[in-house]
């Protein structure tokens, strides 16, 4: 093995045995004691895609139904759901062991894209060490310091433990390695290394979509950074490289994903949304980009440290754009901190190379001052950590026995649970759930009209629990967990809590945490109705339950047929039953093009009705059997072509080009120098 190599896997090894000194509890941990995070739903994911693989299209436990790939990207929770299959632990388990790794893994990514951009191991070192120990986001915002609660703790594993935003830390890590991986395919022009270029950045967007837009920016910066002989061509090789990617992971993020993930959270708050002002923004940007590429190209800056800088000041105008200005350059700027401390640090450890390079005389004062830092923030670190990471016996928990309740009374029935609970109901049991986590990816929006009028009461005045039993049924709801001031349940989202003392059934309490039975003549998510019965107008807020009453009181009809509902798999849905003639059959699930019906092996209409759920016309009389299944529809038979043809077309390509004659490898030591 080449001395440099030796060198480096040794220096990737101490940052990663620096990073796992800090981290150690989470390799170890199951559930950690901050239950409000939205990390349950991941591990909910992962427990999910185990225990179901491959049946994995349609996710019937959220939001009244909706396509997988909807629900969240699958990067993590499928990586963890292979390591707990595998292993034979728990998902929760899993989950951490697969997050700190990437935890431990990021400094070291970053390590080997210094390296292999600047040729020097030791200030690549610098970098992750730096990059491991320091948080310059908490010194560049106040709001930031004042969250974590000090200069000198850890913003990465606060944004992990405290904010279960494990995947962006997880992109993170994927960043470094996509651009070395790409500068690497942009060298050697070889079909293994574009294939592995592609490979390495579809992995990020199939893991968090903030890191995706990091790795759009660093992707540019990389490339604006280069010098300018050939640039027509590198970009050409760039977008194909780029397009090869969204080829491998499209089954993951098709379209209509991508635009509804956009549209929903640009509707998560009004300073989200694109306007005009964006159009001055992208100007601006156009602008200090120009500006910053001339500052370098007059200093002669290295190509590297432009890509740094560039990055830096991408990144640096989404996050300090909102924090030091107010202006929402992207939807949930905060998310973009991480990102930019990358780089920051990167800009700053070689910017400082080059001026120690020419005042030598301040190299051993600054080797000393980073040396005690190091030592300080190493110790403040595992301190910090010690805090922060502290597991928890979730048997204790409302969440937990609020979830097994229902997987032990209620498995196939669609309940509805407050506040955290949503996030994990789904690690211990089957049962659907009304609302659900991460409402970036959701289709109908009916489910979340409906639970905030249900939560809140706004205006409803004195017919509180009259909505509420309007949407219960017109969504299919069985029951409802209410927490109340008291519960361990973190947000107790109800603000009337004892709304339905004496007007439902109670089927379970304890302390003060109460399951009520929503009172059905019978219950089912299928119902036999005359067409003129369906809902005639779209709810334009929780408590506009006006449109609701023709139908529940059609579903509620003494006479009206009774139809049974089974899952045979996650995609196909049997209704049973004996119809009328002329009627039609709703089903309290979420219409999408993908799911088709057929009666006796015969095709029948399909529809979407005012709530956003399914409408068939069965043509039937007497007793009935309808099967309703769903393919993703002509979106999905398209993107599942296109994903096989790149993997299979990548597989031979790469066949290919190794019956090629190979050009000279990339990474070699420089004449006259060394990787130091």
């Amino acid at each position: 093995m080449p001395r440099w190599r030796q060198l480096a896997l040794w220096l990737s090894a101490a940052l990663f045995i620096v990073n796992a000194a800090i981290a150690w509890r989470l390799f170890h941990v199951e559930y950690l004691s901050q239950t409000g995070t939205g990390v349950g739903v991941i591990i909910a994911y992962a427990r999910y895609a185990r225990d179901y693989w491959p049946d994995l299209g349609w996710c019937r436990f959220w939001y009244a139904g909706l396509p997988l790939q909807n629900a969240y990207v699958p990067g993590l929770p499928l990586t963890a759901a292979v390591l707990s299959g595998f292993a034979h632990i728990s998902a929760g388990r899993a989950f951490y062991i697969v997050v700190a790794f990437m935890y431990c893994l990021g400094p070291v990514a970053l390590f080997w894209m210094a390296f292999r951009l600047t040729h020097s191991a030791s200030w690549s070192f610098y970098a992750g060490l730096l990059y491991s120990l320091i948080s310059p986001s908490a010194f560049l915002v106040p709001e930031i310091r004042r969250d974590l609660g000090s200069l000198f703790w850890d913003q990465r594993l606060h944004t992990m433990a405290g904010y279960a935003d494990n995947q962006n830390v997880t992109s993170l890590t994927l960043i470094p390695l996509a651009i070395l991986a790409l500068d690497v395919a942009l060298e050697k022009r070889r079909p293994i290394y574009f294939v592995a270029a592609a490979v390495a950045l579809a992995a990020v967007p199939l893991t968090n979509w903030p890191g995706a837009i990091a790795l759009t920016c660093a992707v540019l910066a990389y490339g604006l950074s280069q010098p300018g002989v050939g640039g027509l061509r590198r970009w050409a090789l760039i977008a194909a490289i780029g397009a090869l990617a969204y080829a491998l992971a499209v089954s993951w993020i098709p379209p209509s994903t991508v635009f509804a993930t956009q549209a929903d959270t640009q509707g998560f708050v009004p300073a989200n949304r694109f306007t005009p002002h964006h159009l001055i923004y992208a100007a601006a940007l156009a602008a200090g980009t120009w500006v910053l590429l001339r500052l370098t190209a007059a200093a002669r800056a290295p190509r590297y440290l432009r890509f740094f800088l560039l990055f830096f000041f991408y990144m640096a105008s989404i996050t300090l754009g909102w924090c030091w200005l107010g202006v929402t350059l992207l939807a949930q700027p905060h998310r973009f901190h991480l990102a930019m401390e990358m780089g920051f640090t990167l800009s700053l450890v070689f910017a400082v190379r080059l001026l120690l390079q020419r005042w030598t005389a301040f190299r051993w004062p600054v080797a000393v001052a980073f040396a005690i830092l190091c030592v300080f923030q190493f110790v403040q670190y595992r301190s910090y950590a010690h805090r922060l990471i502290r597991g928890i016996d979730m048997t204790q928990t409302s969440e937990y026995k609020t979830a097994r309740w229902f997987d032990q009374h209620m498995r196939d029935s669609r309940v509805m649970v407050p506040g955290s609970t949503t996030f994990w109901l789904n690690v211990f049991t089957d049962t659907p759930q009304l609302t659900g986590c991460c409402p970036q990816g959701v289709l109908n929006q009916t489910a979340r009209i409906a639970d905030y009028g249900i939560m809140t009461d706004l205006t409803a005045e004195n017919r509180a629990v009259e909505n509420s039993l309007l949407w219960f049924k017109a969504l299919g709801v069985r029951a409802v967990a209410v927490s109340g001031p008291r519960s361990t349940e973190v947000y107790k989202p109800f603000y009337h809590p004892h709304k339905f003392d004496g007007r439902l059934p109670v089927l379970w309490r304890e302390g003060d945490d109460a399951i009520y039975e929503v009172p059905w003549r019978y219950y089912s998510l299928a119902h036999a109705i005359e067409p003129g019965d369906l809902v005639q107008r779209t709810p334009v807020h929780g408590v506009d339950t006006d449109p609701l009453i023709p139908y529940v009181a059609a579903i509620e009809r003494p006479e009206a047929p009774e139809l049974q509902v089974r899952w045979p798999n996650n995609e196909t849905m049997v209704i049973t039953g004996n119809l009328k003639p002329g009627q039609i059959v709703s089903v309290q699930e979420n219409a999408h093009p993908g799911w088709h019906a057929a009666v006796d092996g015969s095709a029948r209409r399909v529809f979407a009705d005012k709530l956003g759920l399914l409408t068939v016309v069965p043509n039937c009389s007497g007793n009935c059997t309808i099967e309703l299944h769903y393919d993703g529809g002509a979106e999905m038979r398209v993107v599942h072509w296109i994903n096989r043809a790149a993997i299979a077309g990548s597989l031979l390509w790469v066949l290919f080009g190794a019956a090629l004659p190979r050009r000279t490898a990339g990474l070699e030591a420089p004449r006259g120098g060394r990787w130091l």
